[in-house]
Formats: structure tokens, sequence, C-alpha cells
């Protein structure tokens, strides 16, 4: 994408784990620099499947104090629930969120028994926290749980043909749900019509500002990944492969003059 381009951009919003920072690791201090100076030009969000303490732990706490935190919305668990910067509280306060039954949550957790079963799933020997969690707004399957190694999470599912097949047959059994893959080796269920997506739908409801002005970028935009359905909403997306990549692009949005700030800060 060439800096006329870039120009035009006054949305830029992320993955998390595989593009900001290596899957449930911290920023590092470089990212964490970099995520400060877009702050000061544009508007940036962060959508993913993680939950909001995990948010905290891993991405907002690594940023510097002087940070433009109004400038910063959150999205986790999919875009299933929001926060936004609260300038009298000095904190992200939630705005929205797609909070699912408890009716909801018990068919989800049948659904993953019933297709384990289904297909003989054995369940790792060892396992690191909770294998299927409820987040509230999402239910979350971890094949090795929560806190496994990355080394570990890498190996388990590489190509996402397992992860694959078991949405395939939950989507049989939850179809008034939204099911995709996260992560390296996470599968998370949301209520109908929630997904990655609604960021999109909220920010511009919010900022004012169209689609053409947005930008996504992700490690998982090839078809099949968790960052593919960005796609459909026909904003600019640019495909990275790691948190090195997305490093690059943040300093061509930094270098690169943004056309008639004023107009949208």
């Amino acid at each position: 994408m060439g800096a006329s381009s870039l120009s035009q951009k006054k949305i830029i919003i992320f993955d998390l784990d595989g593009t900001l920072a290596k899957s449930k690791s911290s920023l590092d201090k470089e990212m964490a620099s970099l995520i400060r100076e877009l702050l000061r030009l544009r508007y940036a969000a962060v959508a993913s499947g993680a939950a909001f303490p995990q948010f905290k732990k891993q991405f907002l706490s690594k940023l510097p104090r002087d940070t433009n935190f109004s400038n910063l919305f959150l999205f986790p668990t999919n875009s299933a629930s929001g926060y936004y910067y609260n300038r009298k509280r000095r904190s992200f306060s939630k705005a929205y969120t797609n909070l699912l039954t408890k009716h909801d949550v018990k068919r989800i957790f049948w659904a993953f028994e019933t297709v384990f079963k289904e297909i003989g799933y054995v369940q790792p020997e060892k396992t690191y926290g909770p294998v299927v969690e409820n987040r509230g707004s999402q239910v979350t399957f971890s094949a090795l749980g929560q806190k496994a190694p990355l080394r570990l999470k890498q190996r388990w599912d590489p190509n996402q043909r397992k992860r694959l097949k078991i949405r395939r047959l939950l989507k049989k059994y939850l179809p008034n749900f939204e099911v995709s893959i996260g992560g390296t080796t996470s599968i998370d269920v949301t209520k109908r019509g929630v997904n990655k997506t609604l960021c999109v739908k909220k920010l511009k409801r919010r900022l004012g500002i169209n689609k053409e002005y947005m930008l996504y970028v992700g490690d998982a935009l090839f078809k099949g990944g968790n960052d593919y359905i960005m796609r459909s909403t026909k904003i600019t997306c640019i495909p990275v492969l790691n948190p090195r990549g997305t490093k690059r692009v943040i300093r061509k949005l930094v270098e690169t003059p943004v056309i008639a700030p004023q107009a949208f800060l």
C-alpha cells in the first residue's frame, strides 16, 4: 500500500495475538512505543478473542503512561464487548456487551461435549488452566488450556485442521451462534451476528468515520484464519506474519502525513 493510501487511514484496527504480540505474551517495549506514536496521530483499536483482563495484562499495562488513550478503543471477546476510554476516570469503561444467557452457555458446553464424543477427541494428558471457559460474552475452547506455553500451542494445530473439523461440527449443533477459530489452539463461540466485524460498525457509529478510512492489520487474514472475516467488511486489510511485520506497518503509518488530521482528531 502506497503512502498516499496510508495517509487516508484514520482508524487502524489490530488483531492482538500473533499481530501485536506473541500468543498470550505481553507487548515488547518497541511495539508499545510504536503504538504510543501512532495514537498521537490516528485512532487505533484492538479486536481479539481474549477477554478484557487479558487485554489489560498483555496490552494496556505495557503502554507508556503518556499514551493518548482517548484515541484507543478495545474490543475483547471478538467484539462481543467494547471498552472506551473515560477521561474523567482515566480508565477504560465498558461501552457495551452481548452477554450469553445461562441457557446459551449450557447449550454451548453441551455442543462441545457432543462433538468431542462424535470424533473421539482425546484431551491432552496435561493441560494448563481452563480448557473450556465461559468469558461472559463468549465461550472459548483452548485445547491445551488458557495458560499453556506458546511452544506447545504452536505444535498442537499448526495447519488448523483439528479446529476446522471441530468448528464445522459445532456449527451443526449451534446454528444460532457464531463459531470462529482464534489464536493458536482456540475456538470461540458468541451470539449470532456477534463477531470481530462488529467493531467496524461500532467505530463508525462512535466516530462518524466511514469504512474507506479504516485499516485492519492481522496475522490470519487467509481463508480459514480467524481474521479472514474482516475482509467481509470491505475495509482495507494488511496481512502480517508476526509482530515484526506489524511494526513495519506502524512505522510507515507514523512516517506518513495524515490528510487533514484536524478533521477527525
